[in-house]
């Protein structure tokens, strides 16, 4: 008979704050379009996409809790909540979100409150990913925040670049100082360069650059066995919406380097023939499945 989790196992949970439908141009475009193009084919195009969820990952380790990001506010359908040079937000995507599907109130229910957290690690700060920022602030303003120090020079320090991008300076926390990541010259897989997140060296941080500048993901070392092999996960945040994108190496359409989103999908890719890994994009509606049955991501090629 399997036993049941110990204490000191490494687990994931998959939580969804809300849903949202995009525009389809924005899932992907081949990487040889121009910048301004792509952003011009998603700004022309007037189909919806279905419903996607907006994943936040729960990060059960023995040094404590961690989030991979925040998610959507339940607030972002009022009037005025994203500031004025991100109008076009409304253009391009369509939340779905509650008051009980905010990340705080999602922990509250699995009793779990922002002080118990050990840490945040944001993939980057576009609203759908740091929106939950603001609560969790609330609750635990000494909650540290991992952001990659590109990120943090590309969007904390030009806000309104970032309120252009679709992030929410407006709603960062109140002289905002995340612990920033510089990556160590640690290879992991195909990454000359990763950061150790915890001291027993199960989870790691690695750039996945292109969606945004310093986008980056989680490699997770679980303690979830099947057949003497235990689980690694690979959390790519926006790097690709879906599996499917991620084998066709299409990077998503609003990105402004699409270059080096192609060269991060196939540096995920590599890392999947090397490693047998469970890849969860944050917004593909497989992964619950994909979590809850640990099916591999195998390339197609």
């Amino acid at each position: 008979m399997a036993s049941g989790p110990r204490n000191e196992d490494v687990q994931l949970t998959f939580l969804t704050t809300g849903t949202v439908r995009i525009r389809p141009s924005m899932l992907s475009q081949p990487a040889g379009n121009f910048a301004l193009l792509r952003r011009l084919r998603c700004l022309c195009d007037r189909g919806w996409t279905d419903s996607l969820p907006v994943g936040v990952f729960l990060i059960r380790h023995p040094e404590g809790l961690f989030l991979f990001d925040t998610g959507q506010s339940p607030s972002c359908n009022n009037s005025g909540y994203f500031p004025r040079l991100g109008l076009l937000n409304g253009l391009l995507s369509q939340f779905t979100i509650e008051h009980q599907d905010g990340i705080v109130e999602q922990l509250r229910k699995m009793d779990i409150k922002p002080t118990d957290l050990k840490g945040v690690v944001l993939s980057h700060l576009h609203n759908d990913h740091a929106g939950g920022l603001e609560g969790l602030i609330t609750e635990a303003p000494d909650l540290p925040i991992y952001i990659s120090r590109e990120h943090w020079k590309a969007f904390g320090e030009h806000p309104t670049f970032a309120s252009i991008e679709g992030a929410t300076p407006n709603h960062w926390p109140e002289g905002f100082t995340p612990k920033i990541v510089d990556l160590q010259d640690k290879p992991l897989g195909p990454w000359k360069q990763s950061y150790p997140l915890t001291e027993d060296g199960k989870i790691w941080i690695v750039d996945t650059s292109g969606h945004v500048p310093g986008h980056i993901s989680l490699v997770v070392y679980s303690d979830e066995c099947t057949y003497n092999n235990c689980v690694t996960y690979f959390l790519p945040g926006d790097a690709t919406y879906g599996l499917a994108l991620l084998d066709k190496e299409e990077p998503d359409g609003v990105n402004d380097d699409p270059m080096r989103a192609l060269q991060t999908l196939k540096m995920i890719r590599q890392f999947a023939r090397e490693t047998e890994v469970v890849v969860l994009p944050s917004h593909d509606p497989d992964t619950p499945r994909l979590l809850a049955e640990r099916v591999p991501y195998r390339p197609s090629d």
